[in-house]
């Protein structure tokens, strides 16, 4: 007789995947950020600011964010508080980059990145409503 995965278990799962997933995107443009910003601006046909500086500090942040996914995926069951913040944060993210790029002429490049924010926003928050069997921030929002 085998192990049957429940609905709530292969949730937890694929959450981990999503959220490793996330750390991986988020390092990638750290590492851009902080060593080959010029790559970056050329690949996704973003100017470059003057003083570079800034956008390369970016790149720690980035780094921040990709081991802040790594804490609930190390500890299942623990930090599922860094998972809401995730989401409520890629949320505003990517309204952030395409109101940018829609509203205020920034490159075409700013909607792609948003999309990839909602993306895993929506995956992260799909995946724990069903680990979480209902409505995940209603640990964190409660009337």
């Amino acid at each position: 007789m085998g192990y049957e995965e429940s609905v709530s278990d292969a949730a937890r799962r694929r959450l981990r995947i999503t959220l490793i997933m996330a750390s991986l995107y988020d390092l990638t443009f750290a590492v851009v950020n902080m060593a080959t910003p010029e790559w970056g601006s050329e690949f996704l046909e973003i100017p470059l600011p003057a003083d570079q500086v800034y956008l390369r500090f970016t790149g720690v942040f980035l780094l921040m964010a990709a081991m802040f996914y790594m804490l609930p995926v190390l500890h299942p069951g623990r930090y599922l508080g860094n998972v809401v913040v995730a989401i409520v944060g890629r949320t505003l993210g990517a309204v952030f980059l395409v109101t940018a790029s829609l509203k205020f002429g920034h490159p075409f490049a700013f909607i792609l990145l948003g999309a990839g924010d909602f993306a895993f926003a929506l995956l992260h928050f799909f995946y724990l409503a069903r680990a979480e069997g209902g409505n995940p921030f209603r640990h964190y929002f409660t009337a």
